[in-house]
């Protein structure tokens, strides 16, 4: 039994005893050198979905109803251990140094390893799109688009190290702890009012315009070179441009869904 256990211990250690620089440099080492895997995985990705959707055109619907439960209270469950934990890692940075320190620096990513783990859940999460297809919901743009997307900025965010991203994380986890606990009970069968799916698809909103506004912040306060080599800086930009499309693509589903006649069905997708 010890010698079964001991995999377990070790990887307990290594991430939440002795989680150190040196073990983000690793990873990030690892993400440097590996960008065909978000590349691979985002073409299985879209293959994959598009085909399903093609093979289930003329089949019913799994309900799929208990997986699709398990897998939302799992996501809830870890959005809301990451963002607690990136939440009071960051307030205590701010605390001692002060928010544009924290803005600026990666103190408070490089230490524990939430930042990592929230990065690399962006890939299990395109599972998200396999319970779309096979329930023949609908596929919406809005949907593969940022999946997709995220999952490429992400990996090139802990790659380059980018000082922000324990910001963008922790404001993502938030917004996930809700999304996929309000998933988890409807997919139970729990029925919810038309404001409560408005105020989900606002929150959204309202993360893309804080990723935006604290990405600009990033790029005038920020001039380190040390911290902010050109390479930091091209994450960024294309950070801003990334939500700034998300702001404009949830800002038009939110007026679609809730407010164009005949109303769209509302199928929320995640942020981020």
């Amino acid at each position: 039994m010890e010698q079964i256990l001991q995999p377990v211990k070790d990887l307990w250690d290594t991430f939440f005893v002795h989680y150190t620089n040196d073990v983000s440099l690793a990873f990030t080492a690892f993400m440097v050198n590996h960008y065909e895997i978000p590349l691979i995985l985002s073409i299985v990705y879209i293959v994959t979905i598009f085909s399903l959707r093609e093979v289930m055109k003329d089949r019913k619907p799994f309900s799929l109803k208990g997986p699709l439960v398990l897998w939302n209270v799992m996501l809830a469950v870890f959005s809301m251990l990451g963002f607690y934990v990136l939440f009071w890692e960051t307030l205590r940075v701010i605390k001692a140094h002060g928010f544009i320190h924290d803005l600026c620096t990666a103190d408070a990513e490089i230490n524990n390893p939430w930042t990592l783990f929230f990065c690399l859940s962006k890939i299990p999460e395109l599972i998200d799109s396999l319970f779309i297809v096979l329930r023949k919901r609908p596929l919406i743009f809005l949907h593969y688009y940022h999946h997709t997307v995220t999952m490429f900025y992400c990996w090139d965010s802990y790659a380059v190290r980018v000082p922000t991203g324990g910001w963008f994380a922790f404001m993502n986890l938030f917004v996930h702890s809700v999304m996929y606990s309000y998933y988890a009970a409807a997919a139970f069968g729990i029925r919810f009012n038309t404001l409560t799916r408005q105020l989900i698809t606002a929150l959204q909103i309202v993360q893309m315009v804080a990723g935006t506004v604290l990405t600009v912040m990033s790029l005038n306060y920020c001039t380190d070179p040390v911290d902010y080599p050109p390479r930091v800086r091209l994450n960024l930009q294309m950070g801003l441009l990334m939500y700034f499309s998300y702001w404009i693509l949830f800002t038009k589903y939110f007026v679609e869904a809730y407010f164009s006649k005949p109303q769209l069905k509302t199928i929320h997708t995640k942020s981020e």
